[in-house]
């Protein structure tokens, strides 16, 4: 779970992204912004897709399943606010390196195990998607996040790298805000590593907790 969220550069790159990003080689979940600022009270789990630089890329199909968002919260233990399971799975396809915040329609395909099914995104572009609606908390109640969610496709050959991170959200309905360089109502919490997709199901972890903090209160699996 740590080493997903460590912000370790383990070779492998996002197609379309402009190496100067700072979450090129995979971004870290301490980014300032972990605890909840004090007078917030949602947040939304989020993960996207991307071709992987240097190597082909063939469409493919992808399946994400078992999507859970926990908060951490500052008078100890975890509260599930975003569950697959009885949530809905929402995104759109965003040019690589989200320029203009230019995106598409997506489809997003519920299978009869519950799990969601997309297309692989084409070079250039991404698959962005997070749980819907937003999960809430009391405000000033919460000091980290946990989430974990499993990914594969049906193709080894398409090359496919992930991540997963998640936004605070002032409430549940504000709307998106972007002003001077800022995001007035939805700040980053952060992302995960780079983790390139295999055809078996594999789970992405998502946290702001140290090593520590999860060994003493371990998050919940299942």
């Amino acid at each position: 779970m740590v080493s997903q969220t460590s912000g370790y550069d383990n070779g492998i790159y996002p197609y379309g992204v402009r190496t100067y990003f700072s979450w090129y080689a995979g971004g870290r979940a301490a980014t300032g912004n972990v605890v909840s600022p004090s007078d917030f009270s949602s947040l939304t789990g989020w993960g996207q897709i991307y071709p992987q630089v240097g190597v082909s890329n063939v469409a493919a199909n992808v399946y994400l399943k078992d999507y859970r968002v926990y908060v951490h919260l500052t008078s100890g233990g975890w509260q599930l606010v975003q569950d697959q399971a009885t949530n809905s799975i929402g995104g759109r396809r965003f040019v690589a390196d989200f320029s203009n915040n230019s995106s598409s329609e997506m489809s997003l395909v519920v299978e009869s195990d519950g799990s969601v099914r997309m297309d692989s995104p084409a070079s250039g572009y991404n698959n962005h998607f997070w749980i819907e609606p937003r999960g809430s908390y009391a405000p000033g109640t919460v000091d980290g996040v946990f989430s974990l969610a499993q990914l594969r496709t049906d193709d080894a050959s398409a090359n496919l790298i992930a991540n997963f991170g998640a936004d605070w959200w002032r409430n549940t309905s504000a709307p998106y805000l972007y002003v001077d360089g800022v995001f007035v109502n939805n700040p980053g919490i952060g992302m995960g590593t780079w983790v390139k997709l295999t055809t078996t199901y594999q789970y992405f972890f998502f946290t702001t907790m140290t090593k520590s903090q999860l060994q003493a209160e371990p998050p919940p699996l299942r």
